[in-house]
């Protein structure tokens, strides 16, 4: 039999973009702790040592227990470099189990081969980035368009804990290592359709249903839900494209090739015949060096699939989120944990074939009273279709999103909460939903009507202090 849970959702307040839940559940006498996520997107000072104080008022809390369950949902800086640079926090804390994404599951072969080839395309990508970098130092490239395809790349590594130059993009690979190393017993590596018990809880008290990441390739890939707009190449073609960036960059800025390099011989070795050239080839060359068909060269073309890669990367990464409905059974309330996902993954849900006979995905998404809003309220990762489903009358939602963060102040920044998401959110929360920020709308106000009145009726009084803002949901 069921027993009733009543349950704490801190959402710990990082500055800027970035991911750190601590789900506390009370059952009786019994209590146990789940974080989902840790990390900010930079790694600077200032970002380390608020996620250093946000660990210290994680294990005040647990006051001196454990944490039962942490899931590391992908591998983005800003969900995952807490365990980084608050490693030896942790290992003083203690996990008892942590939840991952199949794909980084050592033992499945498809988590292995995409594993390799997204690690590969990071690497590329960041030489691409160092070498663009030096071109337009140099004054060696276009500017408007190197400057364009270096912002954008930097942008997308800086997930990756890669937005400075000459930085691997390997912290957030480094996260899920240790997230591996640190748990009392074996990680468990989550695919859709399988539903876990919270340990350290009466049976049936709470079952958590993972609706993702999926296991279709061509999901994992889609970004955007416009018409016409498909996002389903394969990473293998994608790392191609970004060598072949590569080496045109390289070419561009007199570096030896990438080819030259396999060689048995050093350039110096090699000799050419003079005149074997093919006459053709060399009237060609000509024609596309003289200055009146300067309007025809296609050099810097190479550099803007620089944007094209990297978008790629980082909606890949996305979709790669570990998806989570956290189920209340006595009273059938769900909390709805979406991490980054983006499109693929929303679209994914609907075919996930459950273990037990009676969980279906319309279910949970109708009776979900708690959604973290996808993406930090990103315009493709909260998808409408499924959205709509989210149906109850006290569904609350939070953002993780502070818009003082420079990726969002900065000229042409990212819209985040995109607009007309964020209206639909105010409209089917009925004014429940905040940001990390605190800096919400009039009408969001917690301490304010319309807000506080909606609250009320959710039985819900949002507790916010300079670290979280914290939500009790009874159960």
């Amino acid at each position: 039999m069921s027993q009733q849970v009543s349950v704490v959702i801190r959402m710990y307040r990082l500055n800027e973009l970035g991911d750190c839940f601590l789900v506390t559940f009370s059952s009786g006498t019994a209590k146990t702790h789940l974080l989902i996520d840790c990390g900010s997107f930079r790694n600077g000072p200032a970002s380390i040592a608020r996620l250093h104080a946000i660990v210290d008022a994680i294990k005040t809390e647990l006051n001196g227990a454990r944490l039962d369950v942490v899931v590391g949902t992908h591998q983005h800086n800003d969900h995952v470099s807490g365990f980084v640079h608050c490693e030896a926090a942790f290992r003083e804390i203690g996990i008892g189990q942590v939840w991952l994404s199949w794909l980084d599951d050592p033992n499945d072969a498809m988590a292995r081969a995409i594993g390799r080839d997204h690690h590969n395309l990071r690497l590329q990508l960041a030489a691409a980035r160092d070498t663009l970098a030096g071109a337009l130092t140099r004054g060696q490239a276009s500017r408007p368009v190197a400057a364009r395809s270096l912002a954008v790349l930097n942008d997308v590594l800086g997930f990756f804990g890669a937005n400075q130059a000459g930085t691997p993009p390997e912290l957030p690979s480094d996260g899920i290592r240790i997230l591996k190393e640190i748990g009392a017993n074996a990680p468990v590596y989550l695919r859709p359709g399988r539903t876990l018990a919270m340990p350290g809880l009466p049976s049936q008290t709470v079952r958590v249903h993972v609706l993702g990441p999926p296991r279709r390739h061509a999901l994992l890939s889609r970004k955007d839900p416009r018409v016409g707009e498909s996002y389903d190449h394969g990473l293998a073609s994608a790392g191609l494209m970004a060598t072949r960036l590569l080496e045109a960059t390289r070419r561009r800025v007199g570096q030896v090739s990438r080819d030259e390099e396999h060689y048995p011989f050093n350039q110096e070795y090699k000799r050419t015949t003079p005149g074997r050239g093919s006459r053709h080839l060399q009237a060609a060359a000509q024609r596309y060096a003289k200055r009146d068909e300067a309007w025809r060269a296609i050099d810097d073309d190479w550099m803007q699939q620089a944007e094209t890669l990297a978008l790629y990367l980082d909606t890949f990464t996305n979709n790669a989120s570990v998806v989570l409905a956290i189920e209340l059974v006595e009273s059938g309330k769900v909390l709805l944990f979406v991490a980054d996902a983006q499109t693929g993954n929303w679209l994914s849900w609907k075919h996930v074939t459950w273990q037990r006979p009676d969980v279906t995905t319309n279910g949970l998404l109708a009776r979900t009273v708690f959604y973290k809003v996808g993406h930090h309220a990103s315009h493709n990762a909260t998808l409408v279709e499924l959205f709509e489903q989210l149906t109850h009358s006290d569904l609350a939602a939070l953002i993780p999103v502070h818009k003082s963060d420079p990726n969002i102040t900065k000229i042409g920044g990212w819209k985040m909460p995109a607009t007309n998401l964020f209206k639909r959110l105010v409209e089917k929360t009925q004014h429940r939903v905040l940001q990390m920020d605190d800096v919400n709308p009039s009408g969001c106000r917690p301490n304010a009507n319309p807000a506080k009145a909606a609250w009320q009726r959710a039985g819900i009084k949002p507790r916010i202090t300079n670290l979280s803002i914290e939500l009790e949901i009874k159960g």
